[in-house]
């Protein structure tokens, strides 16, 4: 990894860690708009002088994959456990993290928080060249047995590669007997999801999250103009808003269904606990080496 690259992801994770804290801060309030707080994020990354990877927020029992379109009327409510999971590129050199916070002061799922945070850090503390992939599993099992909750099996970390999300493999949260080897350099996030339900998620349509997979011939203008708005984003996700903004709701809502039939664009609804359990998370990107670099920490974190 060369120096210019280093530098590059440590400040996407700087900006990541802060926006991220930032925006929690904005979601424990009663009443606060998540399609407000979601416009706050993404205008900070850029303030901050990263690029928006994403900036996606889920509610109770669904685990990730939402985020609001303009006519979105979510507020939170006293007791919501509300995960926000902020990305951000440097030139497509990923920070990924998330947390989970309680809205208000009722405080009735500290225990399902505290859960992900120390299944996040006892993972974090075996990442070394040479650990296999189910110790980190196991690990992260093991601390939310502890409490009386299991891991979302059907979820999992990651490798991070330069415009890629997921980088082709997968960091299980329970012991799924992989015995791939971490490596040196490898950038991986880490993101126990933890749940007092049955720990298997299911899709939820509507999505209002896609990704570019590969190109396709089109017949609409609107599916055109589409391409030509996402294609920058060189296969980071995006969400419907930051279209119907520019192209109006139902160009949009026309191409996009064009794209997705001919294969070009994928949809991720949002994920849903099988038995609609509560489901906290805790998200770090990190650099894997002898002296492994958590580089989404921030300084009030304790995971």
């Amino acid at each position: 990894m060369s120096p210019e690259t280093l530098q590059k992801i440590l400040k996407a994770g700087k900006i990541a860690s802060q926006v991220r804290r930032e925006g929690a801060a904005k979601l424990t309030i009663p009443g606060a708009s998540a399609l407000e707080v979601m416009d706050f994020c993404e205008k900070r990354i850029q303030q901050f002088g990263g690029q928006i990877a994403w900036a996606q927020m889920a509610l109770n029992e669904t685990s990730a994959h939402f985020c609001p379109d303009d006519e979105d009327k979510t507020v939170m409510k006293e007791g919501d456990v509300v995960k926000i999971d902020i990305g951000v590129h440097l030139d497509g050199y990923i920070a990924d993290n998330a947390m989970t916070i309680e809205v208000g002061k009722a405080n009735k799922h500290p225990d399902l928080i505290k859960a992900a945070q120390n299944a996040l850090k006892a993972a974090i503390k075996l990442v070394e060249p040479g650990r296999q992939l189910w110790e980190l599993g196991e690990a992260q099992y093991s601390e939310a047995e502890k409490m009386g909750f299991t891991t979302v099996k059907n979820l999992c970390g990651h490798t991070i590669g330069r415009y890629k999300v997921h980088d082709g493999i997968s960091i299980p949260s329970y012991n799924n007997k992989d015995k791939t080897e971490l490596e040196e350099d490898w950038q991986i996030a880490i993101e126990p999801f933890v749940t007092n339900g049955k720990g298997l998620i299911k899709e939820k349509p509507p999505s209002t999250i896609f990704m570019l997979e590969t190109e396709k011939g089109v017949r609409s203008p609107h599916a055109r103009k589409i391409l030509e708005e996402v294609r920058p984003l060189q296969g980071l996700p995006f969400t419907t808003r930051w279209l119907t903004r520019k192209l109006g709701k139902g160009a949009v809502t026309f191409g996009l269904r064009e794209l997705q039939q001919n294969g070009s664009v994928h949809a991720y609804p949002p994920l849903v606990e099988v038995a609609n359990g509560l489901v906290s998370q805790f998200e770090h990107s990190m650099i894997v080496g002898k002296k492994t670099i958590v580089y989404t920490r921030h300084d009030d974190d304790q995971w």
